[in-house]
């Protein structure tokens, strides 16, 4: 179940390339374990996001990925906290130290889509929305997907869930881009004889985004599956969650988007 091949150019949607600097910082990072045609990219619906001209907030709707479970400053729970190296965590900083910027982080361990709406399972993803409509982030960055992959739960549902979040997340805050992130592929799941291929789960994100208006960052482009070869330094021995290795890799890609996006 690996990922798809590099896309071409002009395919189904133009894609956003970061300038130089930002390549060799992605590459200076995970020299060992990206392949030549993983580039910084992401693709995009519009050429003009609402980040380009206001960076004072950012909120992230995440998984483990985003809490920083698994590093070993992370001090247990299953909630966001502060870390060293944890991807959200240094995006935090830095993003406050450069450009004056807010971040929440609203995050739970084995988060999925239909947690951020109502009846979701905790109380910072079931309010999230109304965390969005209240704050008008210039943007929300949603990093999910995992947990269904890992539960084999069915696409559709998957894709119920995921559209109602990205539509609600438009509704509640009109001038917010919302950048999908495409996780890597955990390699890992909690069900005997799963169904559903990852690339099913990839689809309903990339088909959001086109139906939405949303951006797409694939973070497979830059980190292996879990549990293949190369994947060793990446990955927690449950080939699901990321070391300080895999963090570093994922800041360092969603840096270089945001300050490349813009252009000069």
């Amino acid at each position: 179940m690996g990922r798809r091949g590099c896309r071409r150019q002009g395919e189904r949607r133009r894609h956003l390339r970061p300038r130089a600097a930002g390549l060799v910082l992605l590459m200076t990072v995970a020299a060992s374990v990206l392949s030549a045609c993983f580039t910084p990219r992401a693709t995009t619906a519009s050429t003009d996001p609402a980040w380009c001209g206001d960076q004072s907030s950012i909120m992230i709707l995440g998984d483990s990925h985003s809490t920083g479970y698994g590093l070993p400053d992370h001090p247990g729970g299953g909630s966001y906290a502060p870390t060293a190296v944890g991807w959200t965590s240094v995006l935090t900083r830095r993003a406050s130290d450069e450009w004056g910027t807010i971040t929440t982080v609203l995050a739970r361990n084995g988060a999925m889509a239909a947690d951020f709406g109502h009846g979701g399972r905790w109380e910072e993803t079931e309010s999230a929305t109304d965390a969005v409509h209240d704050v008008q982030p210039a943007l929300v960055i949603v990093a999910l997907g995992t947990a269904e992959f890992v539960a084999d739960l069915p696409p559709a549902d998957f894709d119920e869930h995921y559209r109602d979040l990205v539509i609600e997340l438009h509704t509640a805050s009109p001038r917010t881009t919302v950048l999908l992130v495409v996780q890597p592929q955990a390699g890992t799941r909690l069900v005997p004889d799963p169904v559903y291929p990852w690339q099913a789960y990839t689809a309903v994100i990339e088909t959001v985004a086109a139906d939405q208006g949303a951006e797409v960052l694939d973070l497979g482009e830059y980190l292996p599956a879990g549990g293949t070869p190369g994947a060793e330094e990446l990955y927690l021995p449950d080939a699901v969650h990321l070391t300080a290795a895999g963090h570093r890799v994922v800041h360092a890609a969603v840096w270089t988007l945001l300050t490349t996006w813009c252009g000069p």
